[in-house]
């Protein structure tokens, strides 16, 4: 089992989204090949909290496809150590362990 994901952001005329695990790089390079070489076409993402985004391309279009592998910890899918986890306080003594923490 692999250490490390790649993490996608596509930076579009400025404005940067996160991209779902489940986008390709290579799937993202002919979408936007097609979309300029056709004079103008959408480039259709998803990003990271599902939503689904789409670009109409042309050849004056500003795009950065942007990749970094992140390191992965036993603990997390995001590579975060939850103990360090900003915003989440784990004061369980009850027993009681809130729906957001997995």
């Amino acid at each position: 089992m692999s250490n490390s994901i790649e993490r996608i952001h596509l930076t579009v005329d400025g404005s940067t989204f996160a991209l779902g695990p489940l986008e390709g790089l290579d799937d993202l390079r002919a979408q936007v090949l097609r979309a300029a070489r056709a004079g103008g076409g959408f480039l259709n993402v998803t990003v990271d909290g599902g939503q689904r985004l789409s670009f109409f391309v042309t050849t004056t279009t500003s795009i950065v496809i942007a990749v970094a592998t992140v390191p992965l910890s036993a603990d997390t899918a995001d590579g975060r150590d939850l103990q360090q986890a900003p915003g989440i306080h784990r004061d369980y003594s009850d027993g009681d362990i809130p729906f957001d923490v997995i």
